[in-house]
Parts: structure tokens; C-alpha cells; sequence
């Protein structure tokens, strides 16, 4: 279950503050001061535990957003982590995102607005952008040591980003970045952070939740949309990640 709990009542300006807590799967809206806030980024920036995502005019968003991920225990580093959405500024380099992320990001800003945020919302959304992100820093950085190089990430990203619909062996992803499979799949866990499986199936849910927010489509109809072989099984998946059911998330969306 999943628990609403405002973690700060005061009604002056300053960093909006989004804290999930993984272990309760709950979510805590913190309004405190900016300064603080401010304080805390740069933390998270330094151990490499931030991830920032640059709004542009186009967002209807009146300020900068903390969501901060407690880790289920002390010892899962992996666990831990943070997302800023902020405004751009001069000499940013704007790094490319699914288009989800915009989505869900709507999500968040449209119920902070609120009087009384949803929090329950809250902690779904903030879960399905854990579950889209890598929990990488947005500066340039390197190919990791045995990962795969820049052109076969994209070739990867771009061969599963077409095929959502469609069933396909890992094999073929392999092909098209002319690896084996083994080496594949090492390598793309070692540069996304996941397994090809899982990242797919997360994207299959992301795309799921632009649907769900942005069209009328039948939940049947997403479900094949997305790949799935049937509703059931899109529901019982979709479920998993996010927390609760597709209905309900359209729902609380609305």
C-alpha cells in the first residue's frame, strides 16, 4: 500500500521536493527552504547520484523539481538517487530523454499545483521515472570500460524503440550491433544499467503511460500496442512496476 503523508505544511516559496521512499513505497512533498535545497543537489551532483532533466519553455512548469529516492536499505547504494528537473540555462547541453519523461514530469508539476498534492500519484509517477532512467549523470561522460560503444547504444535503443509492438529475440538485437549475444547483453547492462529484457519491458511500460495519459485507447488495445500478448499480462506488469493497475494510474492521472 501506499501512503500519503505531507512531510512539511509551510506555504513559502522554495524548492519543491518530491522524497520516495522505497522501502514503504510511499511519497512526502517537502516545500522547505531554497537554500537548503540547493545544498542538497550539489551533494547528490558530487557523489554522482543525480540525474537532471532541462525544461524548456514549452513546460508548463513555474519551478525547479527535487525527487529524491530513499533507498529500501542503507546498503543499497544502487537504490538511492535523485532527479532535478530544472530550467535551462545558457551552455546547457540538452541530453535526449524518452518522451515520456516530459509525460510523467506534467504528472508531478500538475499535482504539486494543487492545494493538496496527491501523493499517492505522486510516489507511481516518481516510481515509473525510476523505472525509464538510468540513474546516470546528464554530463558527457565516457563509453564504460566494456560497455558498448556509442553508435551500438543508439542502434540498440532505436531497433527495440520501433519494435514496442512486436516480439523479437534478443538475438536480433545482437545481430544489429554485430555482437554476439552474450557480449551483447554484457555490454548493455554495463551501459544502461539494466539487461535488454528489463530495459525493453520498462520502455513497453512507458510507452504504456503516454498512452494511457495522452489517449482514449482501450486498455486491450494499449496492451497490443505495447507488445503485450494480452491485457491480463500488460495489467499484472504494468502492476509490478508502477503499483497499481493501468485503470486506476489513467485515473489518477486525470
Amino acid at each position: 500500500m501506499y501512503r500519503a503523508e505531507p512531510a512539511c505544511t509551510t506555504r513559502h516559496v522554495g524548492l519543491p521536493t518530491v522524497i520516495v521512499d522505497l522501502a514503504q513505497r510511499s511519497a512526502a512533498v517537502d516545500r522547505g527552504d531554497r537554500q537548503r535545497g540547493v545544498n542538497l543537489i550539489a551533494d547528490l551532483r558530487g557523489r554522482a547520484q543525480l540525474t537532471e532533466i532541462l525544461l524548456d519553455d514549452a513546460d508548463e512548469a513555474e519551478d525547479d523539481l527535487l525527487l529524491i529516492y530513499r533507498a529500501a536499505y542503507a546498503a543499497d547504494t544502487e537504490g538511492a538517487g535523485a532527479i532535478l528537473f530544472r530550467r535551462q540555462a545558457e551552455g546547457d547541453v540538452c541530453a535526449q530523454h524518452p518522451p515520456a519523461v516530459r509525460t510523467l514530469a506534467q504528472v508531478l508539476f500538475d499535482s504539486l499545483r494543487a492545494e493538496a498534492p496527491n501523493a499517492p500519484l505522486l510516489a507511481h509517477v516518481a516510481l515509473a521515472l525510476r523505472a525509464i532512467l538510468t540513474f546516470r549523470p546528464s554530463r558527457e561522460e565516457a563509453t564504460p570500460r566494456g560497455g558498448l560503444a556509442t553508435w551500438q547504444e543508439r542502434r540498440a535503443i532505436a531497433y527495440m524503440d520501433e519494435r514496442l509492438d512486436q516480439s523479437f529475440p534478443v538475438s536480433a538485437v545482437a545481430d544489429a550491433c554485430g555482437l554476439s549475444v552474450n557480449h551483447f547483453s554484457r555490454a548493455f547492462r554495463r551501459s544502461l544499467g539494466k539487461p535488454p529484457h528489463r530495459w525493453l519491458l520498462d520502455r513497453r511500460i512507458e510507452r504504456a503511460c503516454e498512452l494511457l495519459r495522452g489517449t482514449e485507447m482501450s486498455l486491450a488495445d494499449i496492451a497490443l500496442g505495447c507488445g503485450f500478448a494480452e491485457q491480463s499480462h500488460f495489467t499484472r506488469v504494468f502492476t509490478r512496476t508502477i503499483g497499481m493497475p493501468p485503470g486506476a494510474w489513467r485515473r489518477a492521472a486525470d
